[in-house]
């Protein structure tokens, strides 16, 4: 059943794998924006999480996670559902992006995985994350500048190597937009949209 030809045959299998594809894709969100309870409540009460740097229940690797010190982006390609009545196992293919120091250097070190996902529809008709296991493909360990280059303090850190590459070209770059390291500016943009949506 895992990896034939996926169909859909109704509504509801479609309904149920969107989802299902909506739940994966929100847990990261939350993992990614720090939205520890929205991502508590992805996890099924008895869940299992087993990935590189921890192995236990998936309520425990929410507040793990909060606890880390280094923030990893997570970057989503692909999301397949293999559905089985109010059982599913989606298929996530994805990148982790993260800039460290390491060795004396700013470092981006990227990660190619195939994240799976084990999911059960529960007695309130929602589903939940009951297993994720991680299928590491490849990774690399990138300089962030170039080696014949410190950094321009004149830009701005989440987008300094943009900033320099355009300003290159004849750009002229806005210092002041929403970023990693201005999370004033981000929270006002959400705020922004939120009460735009309202």
């Amino acid at each position: 059943m895992l990896f034939d030809t996926l169909t859909t045959t109704s509504a509801e299998e479609m309904l149920d794998k969107f989802a299902i594809k909506e739940l994966i894709e929100f847990e990261r969100f939350c993992r990614d924006n720090a939205l520890w309870e929205q991502m508590h409540d992805c996890y099924a009460a008895e869940s299992y999480v087993n990935i590189s740097w921890y192995k236990g229940d998936g309520h425990g690797f929410v507040r793990k996670s909060s606890e880390m010190k280094t923030k990893a982006i997570h970057r989503l390609n692909n999301t397949l559902v293999w559905l089985n009545g109010a059982k599913a196992i989606a298929v996530c293919m994805a990148s982790i992006q993260s800039r460290k120091r390491f060795e004396q250097e700013e470092m981006d070190l990227l990660t190619n995985v195939k994240m799976i996902f084990r999911t059960v529809k529960d007695e309130t008709m929602r589903w939940k994350i009951t297993r994720l296991d991680v299928i590491y493909e490849k990774d690399s360990l990138i300089p962030s500048y170039p080696a014949n280059r410190k950094p321009d303090f004149r830009f701005r850190e989440s987008y300094a190597n943009l900033s320099r590459v355009l300003e290159e070209e004849g750009y002229r770059i806005d210092l002041n937009l929403p970023g990693s390291d201005r999370p004033e500016l981000v929270e006002n943009l959400l705020r922004e949209a939120q009460a735009w949506l309202a």
